[in-house]
């Protein structure tokens, strides 16, 4: 490594190696995570003094909180533009913050959306029809949903029944109808993706119409979001709601969590209720993990509520590590997240939310 004084160059070799060795640890290859984790809280220490600062008030490579996504955008690599720069609703606080990727970035992002998705959604399907409740990604091209919905269609999706179906006006009912026709028609199995609150409005909707659908058997529903986020809807509400109205069983249901700060999605794991409304604890990789730690102190506990935290090794731009400003609750089976942390609960929550731009001389 360098000496502290100088950053780390975007084509150094360390970093190139690093971004070959990422590359092979999302694909399955035998790479030492550990090191990997290691080698990119260098990278951060290395290249942001105010991380490196963070890291010393706090225990090392503790999570840099959303918030400051907000305020001080982390990115690495002055010395290469980003290829996109996502936006981000940053709920831990007002107004909105702004995510860059490099290239690299990007490349990284895709190969971990692609492989997660062929492990925990399309296993077992054959050109799927996949249909997103997000906005396409030219009409949303700021949106990470939006782009990491559509790269998963474009991976696995049938080219002519894939589809986004929500625009400016809603949902599109006359698309979603023709759409669901064909697929029935043709004894195509259905993708629904798209985030939690699209496909409860959408639900409670088509049951007002008396609408409804048998899809054909291997279609799954995909909803990314919490259901504390959503007017209090339980998982099994989800659930009954995607039987009633498109047929899809419980064992066709999968909830993710994503974040434009990350690069990577968590899904659920196991199908054990653990949380308050059904939430199922997440699925660890070897490249990424959700862990919780205590709100006073930072601790990471083993058991029990308390901040979520998501350590993303596909995360090459800024730091790794990110304190998210939700809830987890950890247990034997993994960690569920179970809502947000509420505006008049972060300050007594977290000595992180507050701390990390308070030394700030640019960007992290």
């Amino acid at each position: 490594m360098h000496c502290a004084s100088k950053r780390v160059a975007y084509r150094d070799t360390f970093v190139d190696e690093l971004y070959q060795d990422i590359g092979r640890l999302i694909t399955g290859d035998s790479v030492d995570a550990r090191q990997v984790e290691s080698r990119l809280r260098l990278l951060a220490r290395e290249n942001s003094a105010v991380t490196a600062a963070y890291w010393d008030r706090h225990e090392a490579g503790v999570g840099i909180p959303d918030g400051a996504y907000k305020s001080s955008p982390p990115y690495l690599f002055p010395d290469q533009e980003p290829e996109r720069t996502f936006v981000t609703s940053n709920t831990t606080g007002t107004g909105t913050g702004r995510v860059a990727y490099s290239p690299r970035g990007m490349e990284l992002m895709d190969l971990s959306i692609v492989t997660n998705a062929d492990r925990h959604v399309m296993h077992g399907l054959d050109e799927p029809a996949v249909i997103r409740l997000v906005p396409s990604e030219r009409a949303a091209p700021s949106m990470i949903m939006a782009h990491g919905m559509e790269v998963i269609a474009r991976r696995f999706g049938n080219p002519r029944l894939n589809s986004s179906v929500l625009g400016g006006s809603g949902v599109d009912h006359h698309a979603l109808r023709a759409l669901l026709g064909r697929s029935v028609a043709e004894e195509r199995p259905v993708v629904l993706i798209g985030a939690t609150s699209v496909f409860v409005n959408l639900c409670q909707s088509l049951r007002e119409g008396g609408e409804s659908w048998r899809l054909p058997s291997g279609s799954r529903l995909v909803d990314a979001g919490g259901h504390k986020r959503n007017r209090g809807v339980s998982v099994g509400e989800t659930r009954a709601m995607a039987a009633e109205v498109f047929g899809i069983g419980p064992r066709g249901h999968r909830n993710l969590f994503g974040m434009t700060e990350l690069a990577s999605q968590l899904y659920d794991g196991e199908d054990t209720a653990v949380g308050p409304l059904g939430e199922r604890p997440k699925a660890s990789e070897t490249f990424v993990r959700a862990q919780v730690r205590a709100p006073d102190d930072l601790r990471v506990l083993e058991r029990g509520a308390g901040l979520l935290e998501v350590v993303d090794l596909c995360v090459l731009d800024r730091p790794c590590t990110l304190l998210t400003g939700d809830w987890g609750l950890a247990g034997p089976a993994g960690t569920a997240v179970t809502g947000r942390v509420t505006k008049a609960r972060q300050r007594g929550c977290s000595l992180a939310l507050d701390q990390v731009t308070t030394e700030r001389g640019g960007h992290v």
